[in-house]
Formats: C-alpha cells, structure tokens, sequence
C-alpha cells in the first residue's frame, strides 16, 4: 500500500509526517508547481513527483490525500472515486450541497473508504469529553456554547488564495474554523444542529495592498486598493436537537489569539469545558461541588490530532472495509458541514432569519 498526496501547500506537510508516522509509503505527488513537487518529494521521501496527476491513478497507489484549494476538490474526489481509489480529502469537502451529496453517494455505491480532515476531535481531551457528556451523570443537554478565534487574517495580513471567491468559496471564517467548531459540537455532544441563525461580518470591504502584504485603507491610503466580500467574523445562534440551545462566535481577526476553540456543553446535572490553548485540560463541574480539572501530562497536540486520524482512517484502508462507527471523519460529515455553512450563510443573508438545516 503506498498514499499519494495531491497538493504541497502548509497542510499538506504534516499529512506526509502523519502518512509516514503510520508505516505508509508515499509513492506519488503532485503540485503545478514542478520544483515546489520536488522539492516536497525530496524532504518526504516520496517515489515520484510531477505536475500531471496521472501519476496518483497508477495501481500501486492506494489511497490519495487531497490537499488543495477547496474549489478544485469536487473534480478531483470524483476522478479519483472514479478509478477506485481511497479518499482523505482536506475540509471543506467541496464547496456546493449538491456535490457533497454527489460524492457520499459515488463513494458508496464504489465501496470505497474516504474521510475528511476535522481533526480537532482528536485531541484526547475531546475524546474524554464524550465519556463525560455521555454518561447518565452529565443528563440532557441543555446549552452548548464557544468560540472559535484566530489572529491569521488580522492586519497586515498576507494576500492569499483563501480571499478568492473562486478557489475558497463564499465564506472564509465560517468555512475555515466555523466548520471545526460545528463539527466537534455534533460529536461531543451527540447531537445535531437543527436550526441556525447567523450574521456574518466583513470590516474591511476595502482594503490596502502593498507588496502582496493588506492592511486597512485609512493606514495606508497610498496602496493599491482590492475589494474583499468575505466574512472576517460570524455570530451564530443555534437550536440543537432535543431542545437545546448555544451560540458561537467566529473570528480570523482576534489578535493575540493564534488558535483558540473553546466549547462549553450543559447538561441537566453537569457542566464541562474545553479550549485548544490548554488542549490537555478538561474542566467538569456540577452545583456545589466545585471544578474537577482534569490535566493529561502526557496528552497530545495539534500535529498529534492529524497522526491519530490519520492512525485510524488507514486501520480500515487496511481491512479493506469502513468501520460500522467510524471515529474518524467520514465523507457524510463533511458532506453535514457544508450543508451547516450554507445554512449560516442563508440565514445571514436573510436578515439573521432562523434556517432549517
């Protein structure tokens, strides 16, 4: 079994430390850029590189990381399906409803095992935090609520393929980071979102460019000015299945927050928290009976979370079939996700209205 990996960007690094982490080869990778295939090869120890694709459909390779912009995932999971080949594609799975359901469909009826990368449930305190929920202690849940904050897109901000509406889509914050808070409310809780009502926030509509570095057009009303329609931030009011409520803020303009996810999830009898800066912590508290912080020394990071999917997702590339349950992100997970971010986008732009999802 060998992986191949479409795409050498940032991401596309630490799925190369985690394919090789697990024992897998890499037979093959591509990228338009030739030296940057190259190079990337050359550090990963990968058999072969180049610029056309065809490389990745040869028999020897067996699964296919897809690590490119999100507008060009749809085409290319569909092709690879289409050849048999087992999918790990980066979020968002694609950028339509439509496709995603196109995709869940195709790999189902080819059998094929494929997931998608929300790798912050695998942080072990999250994994503990499902025991904890779950457990007839917790009771029903009644509030979850948090933040997912971010300084990246903070002035000066590096110009890059994530503000173009073709290669990113419509949304930035929401598709970026608001997916993986979504995503881990679902499974820590065990519950689903049924309605959302959002309003999103773009404060520079106008913005300063100067040597592909932006800023605001008052700091620098010299530089050559570009239009951006991308939300920087999103507030998010939900209803959750069995009656629950939350809400959440998104922002990629926070400073000082480098990467901070935060989720607080109540139940009937207990309360429980967690947030990425303290990732080996978790708080569980219940009335008059003060916090139990529970601390793992020897507990995992944010690279670790890509391992231990990944870990998991080739266990049953290896058996040859998907798990009843799996616990690594499936392509219906991904396809849920991006049902969620359109649902957020219609509701803000009918005024904050409540969407059904």
């Amino acid at each position: 079994m060998k992986a191949g990996i479409w795409g050498t960007g940032v991401v596309a690094h630490t799925h190369a430390e985690a394919i090789i982490g697990d024992g897998v080869p890499i037979g093959a990778v591509v990228d338009i850029d030739l030296l940057r295939a190259e190079a990337f090869a050359e550090l990963w120890g990968a058999e072969k590189y180049d610029r056309d694709s065809s490389i990745l459909f040869s028999d020897d390779i067996t699964v296919v990381h897809v690590c490119t912009p999100s507008n060009l995932h749809y085409e290319m999971v569909m092709k690879l399906l289409e050849s048999g080949k087992h999918v790990l594609c980066e979020k968002p799975l694609c950028l339509e409803v439509a496709q995603a359901n196109e995709i869940v469909r195709y790999a189902k009826e080819k059998s094929l095992i494929c997931a998608v990368n929300y790798n912050v449930r695998f942080h072990d305190a999250c994994r503990r935090a499902i025991e904890v929920v779950a457990s007839p202690d917790f009771g029903p849940i009644h509030l979850i609520h948090g933040s997912y904050l971010q300084e990246f897109h903070s002035f000066p901000a590096p110009m890059g393929w994530r503000y173009d509406n073709i290669a990113a889509g419509k949304m930035r914050a929401v598709t970026e980071i608001g997916s993986h808070w979504m995503d881990l409310a679902e499974y820590i809780s065990g519950i689903k979102i049924t309605h959302v009502s959002a309003v999103f926030r773009n404060f520079h509509p106008t913005r300063a460019m100067e040597n592909g570095i932006m800023t605001s057009a008052a700091r620098n009303p010299d530089g050559e000015m570009i239009d951006i329609d991308s939300e920087d931030a999103a507030t998010v009011n939900f209803r959750f299945e069995g009656g629950a409520i939350g809400t959440a803020l998104f922002s990629e303009v926070s400073p000082g927050r480098v990467n901070r996810l935060s989720l607080e999830v109540t139940g009937t009898h207990q309360n429980l928290w967690w947030n990425s800066e303290e990732n080996n912590v978790l708080n569980v508290a219940q009335k008059e009976d003060g916090v139990n912080t529970i601390v793992n020394p020897c507990g995992n990071g944010f690279t670790d979370t890509f391992r231990a999917l990944i870990g998991e997702y080739y266990k049953d590339v290896r058996a040859g079939v998907a798990s009843s349950n799996p616990v690594y992100p499936t392509l219906e997970t991904g396809a849920r996700v991006v049902k969620l971010c359109h649902a957020l986008m219609e509701s803000d732009r009918n005024g904050a209205q409540w969407v059904e999802v």
